[in-house]
This record gives structure tokens, C-alpha cells and sequence, in this order.
């Protein structure tokens, strides 16, 4: 904390300035998520099972494809900070007319809050970090991306908490209303950082993300790879939870009060990894190295986890957490480093890419697979999960050649 606060007190005032709304912006945005997340999923299951979660989780990725491709075609013309605006603004309204509908009787409303849960996080965190990656040179960004996403992390223990409080003593309505308010307030937080331009990021109708990767398309199609397979394995970890979180947990309110204290233990491993074990790894250990021990010890909690108690939610939730709160801190930090060999322009075409695109396109391929099943056994989701491991460490492999060559 000493050194990140030297670090800061020696940058210039407006990037002082621009560097606290980053943090605050990433904060109030995974404040927001637990709120909303718990809220949404509560409302779902009180109207549909665990066998309709795959379903509406392809679903909600279909609608997330549609807003990338608006998102991607309005950023390149009114730039990054007017479109967060949009995103936070449209993603409140959109959420509060599937909450009525659901209030209405209209069940079929909730797939319509759980793709707008699905798609605003991913919109909005992308566009925060994109923004911070492009902004910071590579030193800065070592020094930055641990606290920074430890700022998310501590958002989002808060607002796990205040979930959990609100529910048990308010109900699973309040806390909806309350994530409404949150997810406006981070969008007008955001909007302070437009005082500084980034060289690449202003808006242009001729050169899009997309269109800025040409010549490291193979090197960023493999981080795309890594990507899509941590999530395959995050997904399945997820669906396994869900499974007998149904089972365990039956009423709605007190769900809402679970999944809000859940979601705060996987901010709180996650912080702990972004203050204690990432700014260590990150100075000593390579990159390379990082990115191997990840999949490994995935391979561990699944196989060592699973035998021991694949019918028990305080097991199935331990392994969630450990491998959400390592995806949110020690691998979303390790591979924003990856991105650093390429261009301002470049990172945020490779970071939409990977992020946005790739990031929901794998859950939507594997919760669009395990939909078609009926009957879904916890033993064929953990070897399905081995299997892509497997595979990730392969590519890993692949990955570091290619970057030798940049």
C-alpha cells in the first residue's frame, strides 16, 4: 500500500485526478453486480429450475452478442465514455421493465433481467479497464491493475454484504431497486475520466476495435483461446453450484440473502489474492508461470474437490469461490499483462475481443451444449471440465511461442 500510494502521489494532477474515478467507477460497478446478480437470480428461480439455467444463460450471451455489435459500432463514434454512459443508463431501464413485468405475473420476464444481469457487467467492466489498459503505460500498469481490481473486489464484499442485510430484513425487491441506483451512479462516475485523451481512443467512424488487430490476429486469437476455455471450466463449476444450491436453498428471499454473502466470499478471495499473493507474483514470478498455475490448480480443486463432497453446497461453493476469485484477480491481471506488447488501439480491439466477444460466446457454446442434456450428472461435468483443462495447458504452450515472435 506504501509503494502504490508513492506510486500515485508522483503522477500529474490530471492523471491523479482521472486514476481515483477509475478506481471509484471499478468499485461502484462490482457493488452493483451482487445486488443485481442475487436479485435477478432469486426472481429466476422463484419462476423456473436449475434444468432452465443453461438455457437462459445461452440466452442471455445471444443478447450480449447483439449489444457488443451496437457497442462496438457507437464506441468508434462517440467514444468510450458516452457509451459507458448509455450502457449503465439503458441496462437501469431494461432491468426495471423486466422487474415489472416479473411483478405483473410475466415469468418469462425474468430471462429478460437475467440477460440484461449477463450483459451490463460485461459492457461496463470491459470499458473500465479497456480505458485503464490504454491509458497507463506498461510500468504504470503492473503497479495499478492489482489495486485497481482490488478496489472491484472490495465493491464486491460490500455489496455482497449489503445484499444479504437488505434481503433478510427488506426483502429481494429493495435490493433490486437499491443495484438500480448503484449501476446510474457508477455510470455518471465514470464520465469524469474524459478530462484526459488517449492517443487511438477517440472516436473515429473509420477504425473500429475490430478493425485495429489486423497484423496480431493469431496472437490475439490464442489469448481468445485461454479465455474461452477458463470460462468452459468456470461455467461448469457455476452449473455444478447451481445444481444443488436449488437442491439446499428453496426460498426466495433467503437465496436473494445467500447468493449475496456467496458472492461476497468471492470478492474476499479475491482480494486477498489482488493485495497479498498478486503484487508478489507479479514482480517475482513470470508470466508465463502464472498463466500455467492457473489451469493446474483448476485441475486439483476440480478432481480433489469434487471426490470429496460432490453433493455438498459448502464444498461446491469452496471450489466455485477459489476458481471465480482466482478468474477475477490473478488470471484477469496476468492476461491484461499480455496485452501489453501491442498498441493503445490494439490492446482495446484485443480487449473487446477477448473480454466482451470471447468471454460470453464460450458460456453461450457450452450452456447452449449442456441445455440439450436432461439429466445433467456431477461425475460427466467434471470430466468434461478435465478435458478442457487439459487443453488450456496446451495452448498456453502455443501462446509463448507466439509471443516470441511480436
Amino acid at each position: 500500500m506504501k509503494n502504490f500510494l508513492e506510486f500515485y502521489n508522483d503522477l500529474s494532477s490530471d492523471l491523479k485526478h482521472t486514476t481515483l474515478f477509475i478506481f471509484l467507477s471499478y468499485f461502484c460497478v462490482l457493488f452493483s453486480y451482487p445486488l443485481v446478480r442475487s436479485a435477478t437470480s432469486a426472481m429466476f428461480y422463484d419462476v423456473y429450475t436449475s434444468q432452465e439455467y443453461s438455457m437462459a444463460s445461452f440466452i442471455g450471451v445471444v443478447v450480449l452478442m447483439v449489444l457488443i455489435s451496437i457497442n462496438n459500432k457507437w464506441q468508434s463514434k462517440i467514444g468510450v465514455h458516452k457509451i459507458y454512459l448509455l450502457t449503465g443508463i439503458l441496462s437501469a431501464v431494461s432491468l426495471l421493465i423486466g422487474f415489472i413485468g416479473y411483478k405483473l405475473g410475466l415469468g418469462w420476464m425474468t430471462y429478460v433481467i437475467f440477460a440484461i444481469k449477463e450483459a451490463y457487467i460485461v459492457l461496463m467492466v470491459h470499458s473500465c479497464l479497456a480505458f485503464a489498459n490504454a491509458l497507463y503505460n506498461m510500468i504504470q500498469f503492473k503497479k495499478l491493475i492489482g489495486p485497481i481490481g482490488a478496489s472491484g473486489s472490495l465493491g464486491g464484499i460490500l455489496g455482497g454484504q449489503l445484499t444479504s442485510v437488505l434481503a433478510k430484513n427488506y426483502g429481494t425487491d429493495l435490493v433490486f431497486f437499491v443495484a438500480l441506483a448503484v449501476i446510474l451512479i457508477t455510470t455518471v462516475v465514470f464520465y469524469q475520466t474524459r478530462k484526459i485523451k488517449v492517443k487511438g481512443l477517440e472516436p473515429n467512424k473509420s477504425i473500429t476495435p475490430l478493425k485495429a488487430i489486423r497484423g496480431v490476429k493469431k496472437y490475439v486469437l490464442l489469448i481468445a483461446s485461454i479465455v474461452a476455455l477458463s470460462q468452459f471450466v468456470i461455467y461448469i463449476a457455476d452449473l455444478q453450484f447451481n445444481i444443488v444450491f436449488e437442491k439446499v436453498v428453496v426460498e426466495k428471499d433467503a437465496r436473494t440473502a445467500y447468493l449475496g454473502e456467496f458472492y461476497s466470499y468471492v470478492n474476499t478471495f479475491s482480494i486477498f489474492m489482488q493485495f497479498i499473493v498478486l503484487p508478489f507474483l507479479l514482480v517475482r514470478v513470470s508470466i508465463k508461470a502464472i498463466f500455467f498455475f492457473i489451469p493446474l490448480l483448476y485441475i486439483v480443486l476440480s478432481i480433489g474437490g469434487l471426490n470429496y463432497g460432490v453433493a455438498s453446497l459448502t464444498v461446491i461453493g469452496a471450489i466455485f469461490i477459489s476458481m471465480k476469485g482466482t478468474d477475477y484477480s490473478l488470471f484477469a491481471a496476468s492476461k491484461d499483462v499480455m496485452y501489453h506488447p501491442l498498441l493503445s488501439l490494439q490492446k482495446f480491439g484485443a480487449k473487446f475481443i477477448t473480454d466482451m466477444f470471447v468471454y460470453r460466446t464460450s458460456k453461450a457454446i457450452i450452456a447452449f451444449i449442456f441445455a440439450q442434456i436432461v439429466n445433467l450428472q456431477m461425475d460427466l461435468l467434471t470430466q468434461v471440465q478435465f478435458f478442457f483443462l487439459c487443453l488450456w495447458i496446451l495452448v498456453i504452450f502455443i501462446l509463448f511461442k507466439e509471443q516470441k515472435k511480436l
